[in-house]
């Protein structure tokens, strides 16, 4: 854990409280960022960043879908790779808490959390 960079994700709108409403995860363990399309869908105000489940088992994953404002995917993406190379070792940046209104981009406006296995 030291060391390590952690992203706080709530797409909660008050204290998290349930399965799937907040997240943290080792930014290492991100696997990749798609803008614009996920599971064959298409949505152009989105940015969808998977990362390795809790499970331990190298299949499982976890995603977390960013709404961002429409026009700024690639402003918002970059915003996004800043926070995970953020300060190293300095315990977690904040990249999406929606009850705080507290994003790493001006372009993010909320987010939705999927934490798989």
């Amino acid at each position: 854990m030291k060391g390590e960079n952690y992203l706080y994700f709530n797409a909660h709108t008050s204290e998290p409280a349930a399965t799937d409403k907040a997240i943290m995860i080792p930014a290492s363990t991100v696997r990749g960022i798609a803008i614009g399309a996920y599971a064959g869908t298409d949505d152009n105000d989105a940015i969808y960043l998977t990362c390795e489940g809790f499970v331990g088992d190298n299949n499982s994953r976890a995603s977390v879908v960013l709404a961002v404002t429409e026009g700024k995917l690639v402003e918002a993406m970059d915003d996004v790779v800043s926070a995970i190379n953020a300060n190293p070792g300095d315990g977690f940046t904040v990249v999406a808490d929606v009850a705080n209104s507290t994003f790493c981009s001006d372009h993010i406006t909320g987010c939705t959390v999927t934490s798989a296995g």
